[in-house]
């Protein structure tokens, strides 16, 4: 394989396994990778709150990409580094014509380090609880920073909610997914914020070629970051749109298929392997 000098990730069903922690071995290959002088990026959907699953590599200072974009935060200082929000009359302009095309749609609203939800927006996939609960009208009338907002429709699965809001959102917003359920979740970002745009950000800060960059992801909001890099792959549980696209499919993600590749890619480099670290709390 190619050597590599920039690796990123996607965390959920990707580099984290089914009990949403990362295992030793992806642990120890990211350590490996910084040792070496690769640097190390993770790009997830999740928002600044979900990033506790990343303390143990506070001390190799990775970059984290979250809110798919919008936000990228230092992990071990916990600084916000950038942040991209929305123009609220034009999230007011989208939730209209969303609420036209899906009459019982809900939705969420996430700020950097805070967020909103309408009531009855089911929140077992969230940790906490919201800063503000109200209908979406008094959420944007309290002009909060929004650098996410959450579509949820029951009995609506995702692909078929994606369709449908995609088509009525058209350009004034990114509209992507990360979930496949029953009752669809959609992302929502600001024009241009993807995890593709952050990461050449985050590339060309770091003076890195894309083309000398690895990705690894699972579902459709990850296709911009896997099309900007010049090896990209994806674990064998992702989206079937994202194994039709002909990149490399690695194994599972709960085989830790992310941490196996990344050591083929620092062998095949011929760099240096440190002696592994200590990894205690991985599972």
């Amino acid at each position: 394989m190619p050597a590599v000098d920039l690796i990123a990730s996607d965390l959920d069903r990707t580099f984290l396994g089914a009990d949403k922690l990362p295992s030793a071995e992806n642990l120890r290959a990211v350590l490996d990778a910084t040792e070496a002088g690769v640097k190390v990026v993770f790009a997830t959907g999740r928002p600044y709150r979900w990033l506790d699953v990343l303390g143990i590599l506070a001390p190799v200072h990775p970059t984290v990409i979250s809110a798919n974009g919008a936000v990228s935060v230092d992990v071990a200082t916990g600084e916000v580094l950038h942040q991209s929000g929305f123009d609220l009359e034009v999230l007011s302009s989208i939730v209209a014509d969303v609420r036209a095309v899906v009459p019982g749609a809900l939705f969420c609203t996430e700020e950097a380090r805070t967020w909103g939800v309408e009531p009855g927006f089911d929140r077992s996939f969230e940790k906490g609880v919201p800063d503000v609960e109200a209908p979406i009208e008094e959420l944007l009338a309290r002009r909060p920073k929004v650098v996410k907002f959450l579509v949820k429709a029951y009995g609506v699965p995702s692909d078929e909610l994606y369709r449908t809001v995609s088509e009525v959102i058209g350009d004034r917003a990114v509209t992507t997914y990360s979930f496949q359920g029953p009752d669809g979740i959609l992302e929502i970002s600001a024009p241009g914020v993807t995890k593709g745009a952050a990461l050449a950000q985050v590339c060309a800060d770091l003076g890195v070629d894309p083309a000398r960059a690895a990705a690894f992801g699972d579902m459709p909001n990850d296709m911009s970051m896997l099309d900007l890099v010049g090896h990209p792959f994806v674990v064998s549980n992702a989206h079937p749109d994202l194994l039709a696209r002909g990149y490399t499919v690695v194994g599972h993600h709960d085989d830790s298929a992310v941490g196996r590749t990344i050591q083929t890619l620092l062998a095949a480099d011929g760099r240096p392997r440190p002696q592994d670290p200590s990894l205690s709390g991985a599972h």
